[in-house]
Protein backbone atom coordinates (compact mmCIF):
# COMPACT_ATOMS: atom_id res chain seq x y z
CA UNK A 1 0.00 0.00 0.00
CA UNK A 2 1.17 3.71 -0.66
CA UNK A 3 1.47 3.28 3.41
CA UNK A 4 3.07 7.21 3.48
CA UNK A 5 0.84 9.07 1.35
CA UNK A 6 -2.20 7.44 3.04
CA UNK A 7 -1.04 7.56 6.98
CA UNK A 8 0.95 11.48 6.35
CA UNK A 9 -0.82 12.86 3.59
CA UNK A 10 -4.64 12.26 2.50
CA UNK A 11 -5.34 10.97 6.12
CA UNK A 12 -4.56 14.23 7.36
CA UNK A 13 -6.37 16.10 3.74
CA UNK A 14 -2.89 17.52 3.14
CA UNK A 15 -2.94 16.48 -0.22
CA UNK A 16 -1.45 19.38 -2.64
CA UNK A 17 -3.83 18.26 -5.80
CA UNK A 18 -0.87 18.67 -7.75
CA UNK A 19 -1.13 15.09 -9.66
CA UNK A 20 2.45 14.17 -10.25
CA UNK A 21 2.04 11.09 -7.84
CA UNK A 22 -0.86 9.99 -10.46
CA UNK A 23 1.72 9.97 -13.22
CA UNK A 24 4.69 8.92 -11.42
CA UNK A 25 2.80 5.67 -10.50
CA UNK A 26 5.16 2.91 -12.62
CA UNK A 27 1.93 0.50 -11.67
CA UNK A 28 -1.13 2.95 -12.70
CA UNK A 29 -3.45 2.17 -9.60
CA UNK A 30 -3.81 5.64 -8.55
CA UNK A 31 -6.82 7.68 -9.84
CA UNK A 32 -8.37 10.61 -9.49
CA UNK A 33 -12.29 9.98 -8.24
CA UNK A 34 -13.48 13.81 -7.63
CA UNK A 35 -11.98 13.71 -4.48
CA UNK A 36 -9.37 15.61 -2.39
CA UNK A 37 -6.86 12.92 -3.16
CA UNK A 38 -6.20 10.12 -5.13
CA UNK A 39 -7.75 7.03 -4.44
CA UNK A 40 -5.64 3.63 -4.67
CA UNK A 41 -6.87 1.14 -7.14
CA UNK A 42 -8.37 -1.85 -5.91
CA UNK A 43 -7.29 -4.89 -7.90
CA UNK A 44 -7.94 -8.74 -7.35
CA UNK A 45 -6.24 -12.16 -8.86
CA UNK A 46 -8.97 -14.67 -9.21
CA UNK A 47 -7.32 -17.89 -8.06
CA UNK A 48 -9.66 -20.66 -9.13
CA UNK A 49 -13.02 -19.59 -7.32
CA UNK A 50 -11.93 -17.34 -5.12
CA UNK A 51 -11.10 -13.18 -5.53
CA UNK A 52 -7.22 -12.47 -3.87
CA UNK A 53 -6.90 -9.09 -3.39
CA UNK A 54 -3.15 -8.07 -5.03
CA UNK A 55 -1.77 -5.24 -3.10
CA UNK A 56 -0.10 -3.35 -5.97
CA UNK A 57 2.84 -1.49 -4.26
CA UNK A 58 4.67 -4.15 -2.37
CA UNK A 59 7.43 -4.57 -5.04
CA UNK A 60 7.47 -0.71 -6.02
CA UNK A 61 10.09 2.19 -5.53
CA UNK A 62 6.91 4.27 -4.26
CA UNK A 63 8.03 6.76 -7.09
CA UNK A 64 4.65 8.79 -5.38
CA UNK A 65 6.59 8.77 -2.01
CA UNK A 66 9.57 9.75 -4.17
CA UNK A 67 7.67 12.94 -5.59
CA UNK A 68 4.66 14.23 -3.30
CA UNK A 69 6.15 17.75 -2.08
CA UNK A 70 3.67 17.07 1.02
CA UNK A 71 6.42 14.48 2.60
CA UNK A 72 8.95 17.65 2.85
CA UNK A 73 9.30 20.28 4.86
CA UNK A 74 10.60 23.19 1.83
CA UNK A 75 12.95 25.90 2.96
CA UNK A 76 12.59 28.72 0.58
CA UNK A 77 14.94 29.51 -2.66
CA UNK A 78 16.48 33.02 -1.84
CA UNK A 79 14.89 35.63 -3.60
CA UNK A 80 17.92 36.55 -6.28
CA UNK A 81 15.90 39.94 -7.99
CA UNK A 82 12.61 41.23 -7.22
CA UNK A 83 11.12 43.52 -10.16
CA UNK A 84 7.67 45.01 -11.40
CA UNK A 85 7.17 43.58 -14.23
CA UNK A 86 4.56 44.34 -17.83
CA UNK A 87 3.80 42.31 -20.93
CA UNK A 88 4.51 44.31 -24.07
CA UNK A 89 4.04 43.24 -27.56
CA UNK A 90 0.74 42.43 -29.48
CA UNK A 91 -0.50 42.95 -25.80
CA UNK A 92 0.47 45.50 -22.85
CA UNK A 93 -0.66 44.34 -19.45
CA UNK A 94 0.63 44.19 -16.33
CA UNK A 95 -1.57 41.66 -15.15
CA UNK A 96 0.31 38.28 -13.99
CA UNK A 97 -0.63 35.91 -16.54
CA UNK A 98 -0.09 38.04 -19.33
CA UNK A 99 3.26 38.24 -17.42
CA UNK A 100 3.74 34.68 -17.58
CA UNK A 101 2.05 34.58 -21.39
CA UNK A 102 4.77 36.72 -22.66
CA UNK A 103 7.49 34.56 -20.62
CA UNK A 104 6.90 31.87 -22.47
CA UNK A 105 6.12 33.26 -26.00
CA UNK A 106 9.89 34.42 -25.48
CA UNK A 107 11.59 31.27 -24.35
CA UNK A 108 9.03 29.34 -27.11
CA UNK A 109 10.16 31.82 -29.97
CA UNK A 110 13.86 31.70 -29.07
CA UNK A 111 13.86 28.00 -28.85
CA UNK A 112 14.61 27.56 -25.23
CA UNK A 113 11.04 25.79 -24.79
CA UNK A 114 9.05 23.15 -27.13
CA UNK A 115 6.04 22.95 -24.83
CA UNK A 116 4.32 23.94 -21.58
CA UNK A 117 2.65 21.92 -19.08
CA UNK A 118 -0.17 24.23 -17.47
CA UNK A 119 -3.36 24.65 -15.78
CA UNK A 120 -6.02 26.84 -18.14
CA UNK A 121 -10.04 27.52 -17.93
CA UNK A 122 -12.28 25.85 -20.73
CA UNK A 123 -13.89 29.35 -21.58
CA UNK A 124 -16.92 27.50 -22.48
CA UNK A 125 -17.83 25.04 -19.61
CA UNK A 126 -15.59 27.49 -17.26
CA UNK A 127 -14.23 23.91 -15.86
CA UNK A 128 -9.64 23.47 -15.51
CA UNK A 129 -8.04 21.70 -17.17
CA UNK A 130 -4.35 20.48 -16.79
CA UNK A 131 -3.12 20.78 -21.01
CA UNK A 132 0.35 20.38 -22.92
CA UNK A 133 0.52 23.42 -25.33
CA UNK A 134 3.20 23.66 -28.23
CA UNK A 135 2.67 26.94 -29.84
CA UNK A 136 2.39 30.39 -29.82
CA UNK A 137 -1.03 30.65 -30.64
CA UNK A 138 -2.03 28.14 -27.89
CA UNK A 139 -0.05 30.18 -25.21
CA UNK A 140 -1.80 33.44 -26.25
CA UNK A 141 -5.48 31.79 -26.55
CA UNK A 142 -4.89 30.64 -22.86
CA UNK A 143 -7.40 32.57 -20.48
CA UNK A 144 -4.81 31.42 -17.14
CA UNK A 145 -4.59 30.45 -13.88
CA UNK A 146 -7.87 31.41 -12.61
CA UNK A 147 -7.33 29.68 -9.19
CA UNK A 148 -9.84 26.81 -10.01
CA UNK A 149 -8.50 23.67 -9.32
CA UNK A 150 -7.18 20.71 -11.74
CA UNK A 151 -4.44 18.19 -11.28
CA UNK A 152 -2.15 19.90 -14.11
CA UNK A 153 0.71 17.40 -13.44
CA UNK A 154 -1.98 14.63 -14.91
CA UNK A 155 -0.76 16.16 -17.68
CA UNK A 156 3.24 15.47 -17.47
CA UNK A 157 3.66 12.19 -19.20
CA UNK A 158 1.97 13.57 -22.24
CA UNK A 159 4.27 15.56 -22.47
CA UNK A 160 7.36 13.56 -22.19
CA UNK A 161 6.30 10.44 -23.12
CA UNK A 162 3.42 10.94 -25.43
CA UNK A 163 4.89 14.20 -27.34
CA UNK A 164 8.57 13.62 -26.68
CA UNK A 165 9.24 16.99 -25.65
CA UNK A 166 12.47 17.66 -24.29
CA UNK A 167 12.36 21.17 -22.82
CA UNK A 168 8.88 21.98 -20.88
CA UNK A 169 7.55 24.57 -19.06
CA UNK A 170 5.52 24.13 -16.31
CA UNK A 171 3.12 26.57 -14.64
CA UNK A 172 0.69 26.26 -11.78
CA UNK A 173 0.46 27.12 -7.81
CA UNK A 174 3.53 27.07 -5.33
CA UNK A 175 2.25 23.80 -4.41
CA UNK A 176 3.16 21.67 -8.02
CA UNK A 177 6.60 24.14 -7.89
CA UNK A 178 7.16 22.19 -4.93
CA UNK A 179 6.75 18.95 -6.70
CA UNK A 180 8.48 19.61 -9.41
CA UNK A 181 11.89 20.60 -6.66
CA UNK A 182 11.67 17.60 -5.11
CA UNK A 183 11.14 15.33 -8.41
CA UNK A 184 14.90 17.20 -9.90
CA UNK A 185 16.45 16.41 -6.68
CA UNK A 186 15.09 12.86 -6.75
CA UNK A 187 17.93 10.28 -7.15
CA UNK A 188 15.92 7.33 -8.82
CA UNK A 189 16.93 6.74 -12.13
CA UNK A 190 13.96 5.92 -13.38
CA UNK A 191 12.95 9.96 -12.77
CA UNK A 192 15.32 10.81 -15.07
CA UNK A 193 12.85 11.41 -18.28
CA UNK A 194 11.03 13.54 -16.35
CA UNK A 195 14.35 15.80 -14.72
CA UNK A 196 16.22 15.61 -18.27
CA UNK A 197 12.70 17.06 -19.97
CA UNK A 198 11.74 20.50 -17.44
CA UNK A 199 13.57 23.33 -17.91
CA UNK A 200 11.51 25.98 -16.13
CA UNK A 201 9.09 26.20 -13.22
CA UNK A 202 6.84 29.16 -13.10
CA UNK A 203 4.59 29.37 -9.58
CA UNK A 204 1.74 31.80 -9.59
CA UNK A 205 1.23 33.41 -6.19
CA UNK A 206 -1.59 31.96 -3.81
CA UNK A 207 -4.01 32.01 -1.64
CA UNK A 208 -5.27 28.91 -2.18
CA UNK A 209 -7.37 27.35 -4.68
CA UNK A 210 -10.96 26.20 -5.26
CA UNK A 211 -12.91 23.02 -6.11
CA UNK A 212 -14.87 23.47 -10.00
CA UNK A 213 -18.02 23.00 -7.89
CA UNK A 214 -17.68 26.89 -7.39
CA UNK A 215 -18.72 27.19 -10.77
CA UNK A 216 -21.74 25.82 -10.86
CA UNK A 217 -23.17 25.76 -7.37
CA UNK A 218 -22.26 29.42 -6.46
CA UNK A 219 -22.18 31.33 -9.82
CA UNK A 220 -24.86 29.71 -11.88
CA UNK A 221 -27.06 28.12 -9.73
CA UNK A 222 -27.03 30.53 -6.89
CA UNK A 223 -26.13 33.61 -8.48
CA UNK A 224 -27.66 32.74 -11.99
CA UNK A 225 -25.03 33.56 -14.40
CA UNK A 226 -24.76 31.58 -17.41
CA UNK A 227 -21.78 30.09 -17.89
CA UNK A 228 -20.79 31.96 -21.55
CA UNK A 229 -21.46 35.08 -19.93
CA UNK A 230 -18.08 34.89 -17.92
CA UNK A 231 -15.47 36.71 -19.24
CA UNK A 232 -12.66 35.54 -16.83
CA UNK A 233 -12.61 35.30 -12.74
CA UNK A 234 -10.30 37.17 -10.97
CA UNK A 235 -8.97 36.52 -7.33
CA UNK A 236 -7.96 39.15 -4.57
CA UNK A 237 -4.03 38.80 -3.48
CA UNK A 238 -5.25 37.80 -0.33
CA UNK A 239 -8.54 35.71 -0.97
CA UNK A 240 -10.74 37.90 0.71
CA UNK A 241 -12.81 37.71 -2.71
CA UNK A 242 -13.15 36.29 -6.25
CA UNK A 243 -14.46 38.50 -9.05
CA UNK A 244 -16.98 37.18 -11.85
CA UNK A 245 -15.90 40.25 -14.84
CA UNK A 246 -18.41 39.27 -17.49
CA UNK A 247 -18.74 40.14 -21.27
CA UNK A 248 -20.70 43.47 -20.56
CA UNK A 249 -18.65 44.46 -17.86
CA UNK A 250 -20.12 44.23 -14.62
CA UNK A 251 -18.65 42.66 -12.27
CA UNK A 252 -20.26 39.95 -9.61
CA UNK A 253 -18.06 39.21 -6.00
CA UNK A 254 -17.89 36.62 -3.94
CA UNK A 255 -16.49 37.12 -0.56
CA UNK A 256 -14.06 34.98 1.57
CA UNK A 257 -17.03 33.68 3.73
CA UNK A 258 -18.80 32.00 0.71
CA UNK A 259 -15.06 30.63 -1.33
CA UNK A 260 -13.98 28.96 2.11
CA UNK A 261 -16.58 26.21 1.40
CA UNK A 262 -14.74 25.56 -1.73
CA UNK A 263 -11.13 25.62 -1.01
CA UNK A 264 -9.38 22.75 -1.28
CA UNK A 265 -8.48 21.11 2.56
CA UNK A 266 -4.84 21.10 1.36
CA UNK A 267 -4.46 24.26 1.05
CA UNK A 268 -4.92 25.21 4.79
CA UNK A 269 -1.51 22.98 5.26
CA UNK A 270 0.32 25.00 2.52
CA UNK A 271 2.64 27.89 3.50
CA UNK A 272 4.05 28.90 0.72
CA UNK A 273 2.35 31.87 -0.92
CA UNK A 274 5.22 33.52 -3.10
CA UNK A 275 6.37 30.30 -5.22
CA UNK A 276 9.55 29.89 -2.70
CA UNK A 277 10.28 26.51 -4.84
CA UNK A 278 9.67 28.41 -8.59
CA UNK A 279 12.09 29.61 -10.72
CA UNK A 280 10.47 32.24 -11.27
CA UNK A 281 6.92 33.69 -9.49
CA UNK A 282 4.57 36.12 -10.52
CA UNK A 283 2.10 37.76 -8.63
CA UNK A 284 0.01 41.31 -8.27
CA UNK A 285 1.29 42.14 -4.53
CA UNK A 286 3.38 44.45 -3.92
CA UNK A 287 3.53 45.67 -7.58
CA UNK A 288 2.30 48.68 -8.62
CA UNK A 289 -1.54 49.10 -10.14
CA UNK A 290 -0.25 48.60 -14.09
CA UNK A 291 2.23 46.09 -13.49
CA UNK A 292 2.86 42.06 -11.65
CA UNK A 293 5.61 41.51 -9.17
CA UNK A 294 8.27 38.96 -10.75
CA UNK A 295 10.69 37.07 -8.39
CA UNK A 296 13.86 35.89 -10.17
CA UNK A 297 14.94 32.36 -7.71
CA UNK A 298 16.77 30.83 -9.77
CA UNK A 299 19.95 31.21 -12.91
CA UNK A 300 17.14 29.36 -15.14
CA UNK A 301 14.77 31.75 -14.35
CA UNK A 302 16.83 35.22 -14.70
CA UNK A 303 17.88 33.41 -17.77
CA UNK A 304 14.19 33.43 -19.09
CA UNK A 305 13.74 37.16 -18.36
CA UNK A 306 16.58 38.24 -19.78
CA UNK A 307 15.20 36.44 -23.34
CA UNK A 308 12.17 38.19 -22.88
CA UNK A 309 13.64 41.31 -21.95
CA UNK A 310 15.88 40.88 -25.19
CA UNK A 311 12.86 40.24 -27.52
CA UNK A 312 10.68 43.17 -25.98
CA UNK A 313 8.32 41.18 -24.76
CA UNK A 314 8.72 41.69 -21.35
CA UNK A 315 9.46 45.18 -19.55
CA UNK A 316 10.57 45.63 -15.83
CA UNK A 317 11.01 47.88 -12.85
CA UNK A 318 11.74 48.18 -9.11
CA UNK A 319 9.01 49.56 -7.34
CA UNK A 320 8.10 46.67 -5.44
CA UNK A 321 6.74 46.53 -1.98
CA UNK A 322 8.67 44.26 -0.58
CA UNK A 323 6.66 44.90 3.11
CA UNK A 324 3.60 43.99 1.09
CA UNK A 325 5.00 40.35 0.30
CA UNK A 326 6.47 39.47 3.37
CA UNK A 327 3.02 40.70 4.75
CA UNK A 328 1.41 38.59 2.54
CA UNK A 329 3.45 35.32 3.13
CA UNK A 330 3.37 35.77 7.03
CA UNK A 331 -0.69 35.92 6.52
CA UNK A 332 -0.41 32.31 4.66
CA UNK A 333 2.07 30.91 7.12
CA UNK A 334 0.22 31.63 10.25
CA UNK A 335 -3.05 30.50 8.81
CA UNK A 336 -1.53 27.40 8.01
CA UNK A 337 -0.08 26.58 11.30
CA UNK A 338 -3.39 27.53 12.64
CA UNK A 339 -4.88 25.31 11.17
CA UNK A 340 -2.24 22.80 11.80
CA UNK A 341 -2.17 23.43 15.83
CA UNK A 342 -6.10 22.81 15.85
CA UNK A 343 -5.06 19.27 14.00
CA UNK A 344 -2.84 18.30 16.52
CA UNK A 345 -5.77 19.26 19.39
CA UNK A 346 -7.69 17.25 17.81
CA UNK A 347 -4.78 14.24 17.95
CA UNK A 348 -3.79 14.90 21.13
CA UNK A 349 -7.25 14.47 22.16
CA UNK A 350 -7.65 10.86 20.34
CA UNK A 351 -4.21 10.02 21.69
CA UNK A 352 -5.57 9.85 25.28
CA UNK A 353 -8.49 7.26 23.96
CA UNK A 354 -6.21 5.27 21.56
CA UNK A 355 -2.38 5.00 22.78
CA UNK A 356 -1.54 3.58 19.44
CA UNK A 357 -2.08 7.46 18.52
CA UNK A 358 0.46 8.62 20.49
CA UNK A 359 3.32 8.41 18.53
CA UNK A 360 1.38 10.24 15.85
CA UNK A 361 0.32 13.26 18.08
CA UNK A 362 4.49 13.16 19.28
CA UNK A 363 5.42 13.64 15.50
CA UNK A 364 3.08 16.44 14.86
CA UNK A 365 3.95 18.12 17.89
CA UNK A 366 7.73 18.11 16.84
CA UNK A 367 7.22 19.19 13.06
CA UNK A 368 4.82 22.13 14.09
CA UNK A 369 7.83 23.17 16.80
CA UNK A 370 10.72 22.01 14.96
CA UNK A 371 11.87 20.27 18.60
CA UNK A 372 14.56 17.84 17.54
CA UNK A 373 14.29 14.66 19.25
CA UNK A 374 17.88 14.07 21.38
CA UNK A 375 19.29 11.36 23.65
CA UNK A 376 20.31 12.09 27.29
CA UNK A 377 24.10 13.07 27.04
CA UNK A 378 27.06 15.10 28.82
CA UNK A 379 25.38 18.49 28.99
CA UNK A 380 22.26 17.60 28.31
CA UNK A 381 18.92 17.81 29.69
CA UNK A 382 17.36 14.74 30.53
CA UNK A 383 13.59 16.18 30.21
CA UNK A 384 12.30 19.24 28.99
CA UNK A 385 11.41 19.39 25.28
CA UNK A 386 14.70 19.16 23.88
CA UNK A 387 15.56 16.07 25.81
CA UNK A 388 12.19 13.74 25.52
Amino acid sequence: MATRLEKEVWALNRCAGCGLCVAACSKQVLHWAGAEHPVLEKRLKTVGYTKVPLDSCTFCQRFCEAVCPRLERWTPLEARVTLAARARGPVKSGAPNDVVRSLLVAGLSAGLLDGVVRLDLDPWELQPVGEVVSTVEEIAEGMGLQYLWAPALDKLNEAVFERGLKNVAVVGTPCTAQALRKLKASANPRLKPYQAALRLSVAVFCAGVYRPALIDEALVQRMGIPRHHVRRLEVSPDGAWLNAILWDGSVHTLPRQELEAYTRLGCGSCDDYLGESADLAVGSVGAPADAATLIIRTPTGDAFVRNALQMALLETGHEVDRAALAAAAGDKDRRARAQAFQEMRVLMLDALAEPLKRGEAIQQFTRLYRTPSRAAGPGRPRNGCTGC
